[in-house]
């Protein structure tokens, strides 16, 4: 399987409240259930593709608030250790909003070597799991870089249906469908894009024919400027006829764009 485009994630304050504001925005939001002291729920496309709010479950966020000089602690003892919990520490750590996106793939510990054999600084893979809200426990691997111009990679140990379930209906109730394009913040936008095609589409078999597009499994991705807005934006299909900018204070920091579904 070349690589595909799995999930973006966005670390709030206050998961209820992030689900109320997504339902209000017309999304269905499927609640996703407990990895320890996190929780998250998930917005799912009909190309398999989901947006995961992420936040720290009721109880544990003002214990963690108070154990930030912990964590930096425990961020460079990661680093140290050389494990993904180095990237996924920065998460909780630093600040709301968007925070990373992950690739899915069926071949992590071959991508992760032939990266290692290039001169990439390559974390050491571990497995995660999440209990959902009916008992059943999702399993998968996370691998990758401490480069944030990559994604993370995620290989499904259980079916990948369990970690994120299919869109029942083909689309949610604000007509929005599939996920078409992530946009990501960096300095260096000519770089980024040179890394990412360098680790990751000579995997792919969709790559597009512009080469200032990098398309990883039919969803593109794009590097934008120091001056871009945000530090995400996605773009998403919708049964409407019109584009439009869904509310920013809504989306907790991620700028969406709906467009009409061609």
């Amino acid at each position: 399987m070349a690589p595909q485009f799995d999930h973006a994630v966005i670390f709030v304050s206050d998961l209820e409240k992030a689900i109320a504001d997504f339902v209000g925005l017309g999304f269905d939001v499927v609640r996703g259930g407990s990895h320890g002291s996190t929780e998250n729920a998930l917005i799912i496309f009909a190309n398999q593709t989901y947006l995961e709010l992420l936040g720290v479950k009721p109880g544990w966020s003002g214990r963690l608030m108070k154990m930030m000089g912990i964590l930096a602690i425990l961020e460079w003892l990661s680093a140290r250790r050389g494990t993904i919990f180095f990237r996924l520490i920065r998460w909780i750590s630093g600040e709301l909003g968007p925070v990373d996106w992950c690739v899915r793939v069926d071949n992590l510990t071959t991508m992760t070597s032939e990266w290692s054999a290039q001169g990439l600084d390559v974390l050491k893979t571990k497995e995660f799991s999440r209990k959902r809200p009916d008992g059943k426990i999702a399993r998968w691997y996370l691998g990758g870089t401490k480069n944030g111009y990559l994604p993370i990679l995620l290989e499904d140990i259980t079916p990948m249906v369990e970690r994120m379930p299919l869109l029942a209906a083909g689309r949610h109730p604000n007509g929005a469908t599939e996920l078409l394009q992530i946009g990501l913040r960096e300095n260096d936008t000519t770089f980024a894009g040179n890394v990412l095609k360098k680790f990751i589409t000579p995997y792919s078999s969709s790559n597009s024919k512009n080469n200032d597009v990098i398309n990883i499994g039919g969803v593109e991705v794009n590097f934008g400027g120091i001056n871009m807005a945000t530090k995400m934006s996605l773009t998403l299909s919708y049964s409407g006829g019109e584009s439009q900018n869904l509310d920013l204070d809504k989306t907790h920091g991620v700028a969406i764009k709906m467009v009409p579904r061609t």
